[in-house]
């Protein structure tokens, strides 16, 4: 179903200079592309940093949100069409957190791919992967967790596949643990041996991701909380729907 905001009561005309667009597109169904979606992120709106809107002819209208309201199922299709799906497992990672991410920790954490089309950037050196790739086998092999939610923000495609061929199902569990933390929001293909085996972790961490990577649906994280932990029995429960 299309999600639209027409009913909605902000109007756009102008752009402030601290808004940054994350991202553009048009919906498929949408064959003359006479209405644009959009996806904006405001710095100077730490309570509701990013919006969401329409623009067809010389009109727009549109809302704010939170990251998480942003994120929420009736906006998959527009964040879809804009390529900023990516929000959808930032806003997983700031629930695990607790740590609610303010407007430049959002940018920070937009992937390179992700910045539309009209932002060019220089091409990375052919170089460069190599140390990024070594400081994550490093964080791997010593079970550095708190340096590996750090490095999750360096990670791309190519980074994502050389980390799956370096994993093995005879690793320490707990190595393969900090292989699951790592990946907790890649849904690549390459991954799943690492989340199917994550599956029958002692760690119920590594539980959650692998429910949550394996059926690609991050918002399940959600439901196996209580109190804002991890519920266990939950946990169990969505793992025997995989078997």
């Amino acid at each position: 179903m299309r999600f639209r905001l027409k009913n909605l009561p902000i109007l756009w005309k102008t752009m402030p200079a601290t808004t940054i667009t994350l991202g553009i597109g048009h919906l498929p169904s949408d064959h003359d592309r006479k209405t644009q979606l959009d996806v904006h992120l405001h710095l100077n709106c730490p309570a509701t940093p990013i919006s969401m809107g329409e623009r067809w002819g010389p009109q727009s209208i549109g809302a704010s949100f939170t990251l998480q309201q942003a994120t929420e199922n009736r906006h998959e299709e527009h964040l879809r069409v804009c390529g900023c799906d990516w929000l959808c497992r930032l806003a997983l990672e700031e629930r695990m957190s607790g740590h609610v991410f303010t407007p430049e920790e959002i940018l920070q954490r937009r992937p390179e791919q992700a910045a539309p089309a009209a932002e060019p950037k220089p091409a990375p050196s052919q170089s460069s992967p190599e140390p990024q790739l070594a400081k994550i086998r490093r964080a791997l092999e010593t079970h550095d967790f708190e340096k590996i939610e750090g490095l999750r923000d360096v990670l791309n495609p190519g980074l994502v596949q050389q980390i799956a061929d370096d994993w093995r199902s005879d690793l320490p569990r707990e190595t393969k643990d900090a292989y699951a933390a790592l990946l907790l929001d890649q849904v690549a293909d390459c991954v799943r041996p690492i989340f199917e085996d994550a599956l029958a972790s002692p760690s119920v961490e590594s539980r959650a991701y692998a429910v949550c990577v394996l059926t690609k649906d991050f918002g399940r994280f959600d439901s196996m909380l209580v109190n804002g932990g991890l519920d266990a029995a939950k946990v169990d429960a969505a793992v025997r729907t995989l078997s």
